[in-house]
């Protein structure tokens, strides 16, 4: 079962999630997991269901991210809405180093050009030499 973000049970479908996706980053099963926190397979399994939720108090949630040995916000956060940032590899044509700028930023470079009558791609300097950072695929700027 799906809850929507304003039905309160949301938080506990959303933290099941984050848990589940920690104790699988760290390979292990759901019984290591009750067993590092001295809670039944049952509690585990209910919080990390998807079917329906378990309801657990904070200082659960703070043993288990001990245990994980994960941030107790990042069991809260809803990755799921947080907008990936997207890269675009230059390379230096003289010193060959290449480097990944966020898009975002090169974008907004982009747009100052443009406001100078400026249509060229942005590039930058290289910080390793003289050079300039060009983008090995331009098209990459193209939404």
């Amino acid at each position: 079962m799906k809850f929507k973000k304003d039905d309160e049970n949301y938080i506990y479908q959303l933290i099941g999630k984050n848990i589940k996706k920690y104790r699988k980053l760290k390979g292990w099963t759901q019984e290591r997991l009750a067993e590092e926190i001295n809670y039944s397979l049952s509690f585990i399994s209910g919080i990390e269901s998807t079917a329906y939720h378990q309801t657990f108090s904070l200082g659960a949630l703070w043993r288990i991210s001990r245990v994980l040995g994960v941030d107790f916000c990042k069991l809260c956060e809803d990755t799921d809405n947080i907008k990936k940032v997207k890269f675009i590899t230059y390379k230096c044509e003289s010193c060959g180093i290449e480097t990944k700028m966020p898009i975002q930023v090169v974008r907004h470079f982009k747009n100052i050009y443009e406001l100078t009558n400026n249509k060229n791609i942005p590039t930058f300097d290289c910080t390793n030499c003289d050079g300039q950072l060009k983008p090995i695929n331009p098209m990459d700027l193209i939404e």
